[in-house]
Formats: structure tokens, sequence, C-alpha cells
């Protein structure tokens, strides 16, 4: 995997310069090209003893894999087919002078940073209940808690809107819109929650449909969409929606605390496209950006959807043997744990690489004007996808200082990089900025698999014993 690592990412940086020795009309090798790393990709995906066997046979464990990575990714999916559709009817919309479209693209980049803080707080209250499983005791909990938890976190969107604002010089009539659409947005990933905690890949799917169809629709009703993908999960709650209210509460120094911890380790995944907005303000190759982005999104929910089980079950089986097995026995539990996690990691960084590889290739052919920019943009999302997934496995073991540290500096980092514009010759702006990010993640990569070897070599420690000694 760590050779599938070093040759997609190698080859995806020779791209700019061998694309420039065919003549025109060389889009056709192109293409063809970046066929052979996704079918590798593919194959790394699907492949028996990767993807996981079940209870039903392989068969069966690759067609139940193939329909749940659909289903998370339903929004990747429906929403980069649905945009380019409407956006020409937003565009004819001008906010206060500003076109619709901007508006709306200012809200699409600043959502994934701020859920990443936004719904930590609920996990937070549904944590005790996410093993069980109890689908009307989560249900229950969730409308206790929502309605305080929105309100608690609402001071995120000042946090993306002053920023937003002063770099972008809008009116206070189209900061507004923006504000609104954030609010909404703000409701409908924390209603998100409950089907991922439930395991409910299809009910995610319904509240993206939803999404989508009222954006196709009505393209310039733009409160509409996150409106309806909310009442598409009301609807799912049913009962549970008589237990809403604001008895229930978490306290603010909590909610702050997982707030900025969330905005730290979310940084190194999505402050970039929210940088690139303020610093262009939106005047950028959105299609480029977006695409590049692609690679790591994918083999990001991956993870998310196939390995993070497994290692959940040899996490349990660790845990198990805490409690009741012997010493030797612990120590292959261990052995075994740190197996998995290593292989999941690595299985994970492998299929980004393959997929940049086949991204870089594309958009070469595609629009060969933006090569550099889509070349670097891709290589800095592998490794925003890497340092994140480091960051989540330290995280997950009780690691919570090392990985917003390693946020914070990326975040610094990153504001730097735009505002400087690039410092690389032919690489200015966009191109230079993520090549200089880029290259610093490598070094907060190589720092954060340090602190995760040192917290997975021995996991039973650092689970159980270093808490022990303490005492």
């Amino acid at each position: 995997m760590s050779t599938i690592i070093v040759l997609g990412l190698v080859l995806s940086a020779c791209v700019p310069f061998a694309v420039q020795f065919f003549s025109a009309g060389y889009q056709l090798p192109v293409f063809v090209a970046a066929v052979l790393p996704t079918l590798v990709a593919l194959a790394l995906i699907l492949r028996p003893g990767v993807a996981g066997r079940d209870r039903y046979g392989n068969q069966r464990a690759t067609e139940r894999l193939g329909a749940q990575l659909l289903l998370y990714l339903s929004p990747v999916l429906l929403l980069n087919i649905v945009y380019p559709l409407v956006s020409p009817t937003m565009a004819a919309v001008d906010v206060d002078g500003v076109p619709l479209t901007l508006v709306v693209l200012a809200s699409s980049i600043t959502v994934p940073w701020m859920a990443q803080a936004a719904c930590l707080p609920i996990y937070r209250v549904l944590g005790d209940l996410m093993a069980g499983r109890d689908l009307a005791a989560i249900t229950q909990r969730f409308c206790q808690y929502w309605p305080t938890v929105f309100l608690q976190t609402l001071p995120l969107i000042a946090a993306f809107t002053v920023p937003m604002w002063l770099a972008t010089g809008w009116s206070a009539s189209v900061i507004l819109h923006y504000v609104i659409l954030c609010v909404l947005h703000l409701l409908f990933v924390q209603s998100l929650v409950l089907a991922n905690v439930a395991n409910r890949r299809g009910l995610w799917a319904i509240a993206w449909s939803g999404y989508a169809a009222a954006l196709f629709i009505a393209p310039t009703a733009w409160w509409l969409p996150p409106v309806v993908g909310t009442l598409t999960q009301l609807i799912a709650m049913r009962s549970g929606l008589r237990h809403l209210g604001f008895a229930q509460r978490l306290g603010m120094r909590v909610v702050g605390l997982d707030l900025v911890r969330g905005l730290l380790m979310g940084a190194v995944l999505w402050a970039d496209k929210f940088a690139l907005f303020a610093v262009t303000k939106g005047d950028f190759n959105v299609v480029a950006v977006f695409a590049a982005m692609l690679p790591a999104v994918v083999a990001y929910n991956f993870y998310f959807v196939q390995l993070a089980p497994t290692v959940d079950k040899a996490l349990g089986r660790l845990h198990t043997d805490i409690a009741e097995a012997p010493i030797s026995s612990l120590k292959g539990s261990s052995r075994r744990l740190t197996r998995v996690v290593d292989r999941s990691v690595l299985l994970t960084g492998a299929i980004a690489a393959l997929l940049t590889l086949a991204v870089s290739l594309v958009m070469a052919g595609v629009d060969p004007a933006q090569t550099f920019l889509a070349v670097a943009a891709s290589a800095a999302s592998w490794g925003f996808m890497v340092l994140t997934l480091l960051s989540y496995e330290l995280d997950f073991i009780g690691e919570k200082t090392s990985p917003q540290i390693l946020g914070g500096v990326h975040l610094a980092v990153c504001v730097l990089a735009f505002v400087a514009g690039g410092l690389f010759g032919p690489l200015t702006g966009a191109a230079g900025s993520y090549l200089l990010l880029g290259t610093v993640d490598l070094v907060l990569i190589g720092t954060a698999w340090m602190f995760y070897k040192h917290h997975w070599n021995q996991p039973e420690y650092t689970l159980f014993w270093r808490h022990a000694t303490s005492w």
C-alpha cells in the first residue's frame, strides 16, 4: 500500500509536465490512461479480505458495500449533477449586485467545516447509546437535547460570517442571505446525526435526495433545499418529536470545547476551500477545485462505511480481553487491532492516491489550462485526508490534544498560503497556495504518524493502563 501511495502521488505530479508533450487532441489517450488507476482503486475497494466478509458471503458483501458507499456518497453524486444544471438560472438572480450562485457557493464551502464542529456536542450526548443501536432511545435522547444544542452552536455562524464579510466586503443584505443559509444548513446537518448514528444509509440518501430535488425544482428559492432536507429527517423521527424541549442541555463550557475541537480538526479537510473563496471573492475555477477534492472525499467515506466498523469490532474484542482474558490473549488482541488500524489507514491512503492520479489525468484532458491547479489541489487534498484520518485515529484512542494542535498549525499555514497567493514562480495563485500547503502538510503527516504509532503501538496501554496508573 505504501508503494501504491508513492507511485500514485509521484505520477500525479508528473501529469502537468507529461501532457505538454502531447499535441492538440490528445484527450482520448489521457482519458484511457485514467481508467487504469480507477480500476485498481475499485479493486482495492471491492477485493475480499479488505472490503470484508460477512455471513452472506463475499458476493453479497461486495453488493452491500457498493450500495452503502453509493448511499453515503449521495450528496456528492447528487449535487455534482444538479448544481451545473441550475447554475445558469441562479446566476441570473442578483442579491444586491452579487450573483446568487456566489452566495450559495459561499454557504456550500462553509457548511462542511461548520458541520464538523456543530455535530460534536450531539455525538457527545448520544455517545453511551450508540453501541446499543436502540433507535427509540437514541431518537428520544436526540430530541431532548437538540433544541438547546442548536442554540448553543449558533455562535459558529458568527465565526464564519465575520471573516467572510471582511474578506468580500459584501453588503448587509448579501451577508444576511449568507447567514440565513448557514443557519438553515446548521439545522439540516444536525438533523442528519440521527441517521448517521443509527447507520440508516437510506434515510441519509433520502435527505440529500430531497435537498437536490428542491434545488433542481426551484433553484432560485435559495432557502428551500436545507428546509426540505430537514423535513425528511423530522418525518423519520415521528413520535420522538414529542420529546423536543429545552429542559435538557449541555454546559456551555463543554459545548465550547467541542466547538473548538471540531473547528480545529475540521479545518484540515475543509479550511482551504473557505480561505480560497475569501481571498478570491469566489473568483476561482470551481470545477477544478471540487474535482480535485473528490478522491479524498470518496476514500474518506469508504473508510467510514467499510473499514471503521472493522476497527470497532477489533477494538471491542480488545476491551473484552482487557476485562476477561489473560495477558497472553490480551497481547494478541492488541497486535491484531494495531494491524487492522494500520492496514485501514494505508489502504485508504492508497485508494485516494490512485483516484488522485485518475482525476489529475481527467482534468488534464478536460481543461489543460487548469492542470497545475487540479494536480496541486488533488495532491494537497490527499494530504488533507490522510492528516484528518490520522487525527481521527488519535482522537478515537483518547489523545485529544495533538489532533487539535495539528489542525491549528494547518489552519494557520492555510491562511498564510492563500493570502500569499503562491510563492513558486509560474505556480502562482491557488496552485501555488495548494503546493505550499501540501508541502507543509507532508511534515504534519509525518508528525501525526509518529504520534499515531506511539499511541496505537500498545493500544491496551493507551486505552486502559495509562488511566489506571494515573490513579
